[in-house]
């Protein structure tokens, strides 16, 4: 019998991939669709001649919002709350997790023979963290400056999907 987690992180790496390609279908006029899921990555998607890979990582708020989320979502967990706080510099603690799971994934040499033969990548950041603003994505930046990344260029290009009104949006996000 499957692992009801594994199950939920399957599900939330579909619709991620889901995301990316209805961004990519709209913004480039193309027809990517799914045409295997490897694990890793998540899938490979085709559009006419075009074929590319996907990989997913979620970037979570800090341990204990990750452990509320996965355990509220698995079916026969408890759920354990976050907690009532209090709660400081969020914003700074939600930067030091984005850029380690970005890095994580620049970094691995494990997606080297997917470039070598798909090209490079996209990679979908998911964003979990209840208090995105734009100052958030200031600390990101300023996270991504102080450290260092040795970029195996496995990674065309990196998309970050988060809650925005009643769904997801999905945008392109530059490291500088």
């Amino acid at each position: 019998m499957p692992n009801p987690r594994s199950l939920i992180k399957e599900k939330h790496e579909r619709y991620q991939v889901d995301l990316l390609i209805k961004e990519l279908n709209r913004r480039h006029r193309s027809t990517f669709e799914v045409v295997a899921e490897p694990d890793p990555p998540e899938a490979i998607i085709r559009s006419g001649r075009t074929t590319r890979w996907v990989e997913v990582v979620t970037a979570f708020w800090n341990e204990a919002y990750a452990r509320d989320l996965n355990s509220y979502a698995t079916l026969g967990e408890t759920h354990v709350s976050v907690g009532n706080g209090p709660f400081l510099d969020m914003d700074d603690e939600f930067a030091s997790k984005f850029v380690v799971a970005v890095k994580s994934k620049m970094e691995k040499k494990g997606y080297v023979p997917f470039r070598e033969q798909y090209g490079p990548g996209y990679l979908v950041v998911s964003i979990q963290y209840p208090f995105l603003d734009a100052h958030t994505f200031q600390c990101i930046c300023e996270e991504w400056r102080r450290g260092r990344v040795d970029d195996l260029g496995c990674f065309r290009s990196v998309y970050v999907t988060f809650r925005a009104n009643k769904g997801y949006r999905v945008i392109r996000w530059k490291p500088e």
